[in-house]
């Protein structure tokens, strides 16, 4: 009998995305991991979640904070956690009964911010609690077969961390990673305007241009809303894309060295297969344009983009849990 049912919930809980499934085709939840909590008259009341709340971020009273409550993958502040977990259960649910959870989790969180996890979704009302490592929920979710021989690869490009794993017989081989990932380039880009063109701007536009720029070819300016670092005053700034080349390259060589490190590390009868397959690069960050290009290049073996990488990981949280005993000795 498969442990996943109806009321079983499967959990990408990630360092800027949330997603949330009950099948592999059902998506409960898929926005930013936010939470809006107003302090107020000595009492905490949630005021929205996801996107709602990531809208609010830097526009709100003194009685208001928007939390991300995680960072780099790991719990940041308990309470919120909580919170926020129960937000999704409440989603999530199907029926009265208290639901089974999945969690993928990144590869590097220590015993302590696992148990964190833990407790605070147990204590969000969940029946169990089930944490998956991140490589094997994306190996999975790509529809990779990990419980043979072949060695398969596997670069998770997120938020919080970019992961490079290979496994093999269902089990962890060899991994690195870097926390210079999706984030850390966004607070890059914010960091270049403050210092080089005196101009502050919002998280959102830092993203917008990450995933706008191709460091391969030539870019077009774009007009962007900041604030005049010199005066204060709210700015029209028309932004030279090109600035941003060199920023990104460094990110993307950080990201090869790290897929580097996890070769490396592999005996060498792993080789052929590496030789043979290549790797499959998914994950949020997988969508930045040239970075498969690059990593082909540096590398000189096959880096094959994900057709779904931003979905991956919540699909396949769910497969191994509906299938939980053909993983768990891995996991």
């Amino acid at each position: 009998m498969a442990l996943f049912d109806r009321n079983d919930i499967a959990v990408d809980l990630g360092t800027v995305n949330t997603i949330v499934r009950n099948d592999t085709d059902n998506v409960l939840f898929c926005e930013a991991t936010c939470i809006a909590i107003e302090n107020k008259y000595n009492s905490t009341h949630t005021l929205a979640i996801g996107n709602n709340a990531k809208k609010m971020l830097g526009r709100t009273p003194q009685d208001i904070n928007v939390i991300n409550p995680l960072l780099n993958g790991a719990i940041s502040d308990f309470e919120t956690t909580k919170i926020f977990m129960q937000a999704l259960i409440e989603r999530g649910k199907t029926n009265s009964l208290a639901p089974r959870v999945g969690i993928s989790i990144p590869q590097n969180l220590t015993q302590v911010e696992r148990h964190s996890l833990y407790e605070a979704t147990m204590f969000a009302g969940a029946k169990e609690v089930l944490l998956i490592e991140d490589p094997f929920s994306a190996s999975v979710g790509a529809g990779l077969d990990i419980s043979t021989s072949r060695a398969k690869m596997i670069i998770d490009a997120g938020g919080g961390l970019v992961e490079a794993s290979i496994i093999s017989l269902g089990g962890l081989v060899t991994s690195a990673y870097t926390k210079e990932a999706g984030d850390f380039i966004d607070y890059a880009i914010i960091e270049f305007c403050r210092y080089n063109k005196n101009i502050g701007i919002s998280k959102d536009i830092a993203e917008r241009i990450k995933h706008t720029i191709n460091v391969f070819s030539d870019n077009p300016n774009i007009n962007i809303g900041a604030k005049n670092l010199v005066n204060g005053m709210p700015i029209a700034y028309e932004l030279q894309l090109n600035d941003f080349k060199n920023l990104l390259l460094n990110s993307m060589e950080k990201i090869k060295s790290v897929i580097l490190e996890a070769i490396n590390e592999a005996p060498p009868q792993i080789a052929p297969d590496l030789i043979d397959d290549g790797a499959v690069l998914t994950g949020g960050l997988a969508l930045m344009q040239g970075l498969r290009d690059y990593l082909e290049e540096e590398l000189k073996i096959a880096i094959n983009l994900s057709p779904d990488p931003l979905q991956d990981i919540s699909k396949g949280a769910y497969l191994i849990m509906e299938n939980y005993a053909n993983y768990e000795q891995g996991l």
